[in-house]
């Protein structure tokens, strides 16, 4: 992708027209019935989009972990049958409703820091300050995430390439890799390091002189910060195919 221009405009110019998009369904006037069906239909959409974007990489991902592959061109991506795409929209959208479960659930905790705080305190008489226990519940939260995020994408890719009573078989080992195992730490490294970066990139002000420079600092930062976003993405997919991979088939490849 980095030796491909053509392919980092496609993408920039899908990720601009996105978020033109985005901004305008997220500002639709609620009066008007045939903007809210166009938004309706530009939403549905889009879920479609993130749906085939998912089963692509993690029909590729499997591919290239599984035959050792040491390039991954743009073809690998089309791959993808009617039947792949189904699974990954079905658990898309029971991966929605885990997401917004615990959504709720994290709003619920933090606005209890203050009362846990004050039962500490009068447990152990000793003042415990809640926003120490705001940090130990973002502590948690952000492990949740690390590991939500790591088990469904690791089992996204056990069921695209074997169907769903192997993924239902290889659940409960999935889900302890993403816990503590390899795939925690490759989680955890691929969120900190490609998305951290991708984020300081993008948040980053520095001051040039107004006009053609500061165009031009804008557009290296936001095109940095999205291929590293790439770059991290595929990292992440590829790492969690490797280790979903039955061991049999790990050692062979």
């Amino acid at each position: 992708m980095v030796r491909s221009p053509a392919l980092l405009l496609t993408l920039a110019g899908l990720v601009a027209l996105w978020g033109f998009g985005a901004y305008q369904w997220l500002w639709l006037p609620e009066s008007s019935l045939v903007l809210l069906l166009l938004g309706l239909v530009w939403g549905l959409a889009q879920l479609l989009v993130v749906v085939g974007i998912l089963a692509a990489t993690a029909t590729s991902a499997t591919a290239a972990a599984a035959t050792n592959a040491h390039r991954m061109g743009w073809r690998d991506f089309l791959g993808v049958d009617r039947r792949q795409f189904s699974r990954c929209l079905i658990l898309a959208v029971a991966g929605s409703f885990l997401v917004l479960a615990l959504l709720q659930v994290f709003s619920w905790s933090d606005d209890y820091a203050l009362e846990v705080a004050s039962f500490l305190t009068f447990r152990s008489e000793r003042a415990v300050s809640p926003i120490a226990v705001g940090k130990v519940f973002w502590v948690i939260q952000a492990w949740l995430w690390l590991v939500v995020s790591g088990f469904l994408l690791s089992f996204l890719t056990v069921l695209l390439r074997a169907g769903w009573r192997e993924a239902g078989r290889q659940a409960a080992r999935v889900l302890a890799n993403c816990c503590w195992r390899a795939s925690f730490l490759t989680t955890l490294l691929a969120v900190v390091v490609f998305g951290g970066l991708g984020y300081l990139l993008a948040t980053w002000h520095p001051k040039v002189a107004v006009g053609f420079w500061d165009y031009a600092q804008m557009l290296v930062r936001l095109g940095a910060a999205l291929l590293l976003l790439v770059v991290g993405w595929l990292f992440w997919m590829l790492s969690l195919a490797r280790f979903s991979l039955p061991s049999s088939e790990g050692t062979s490849s």
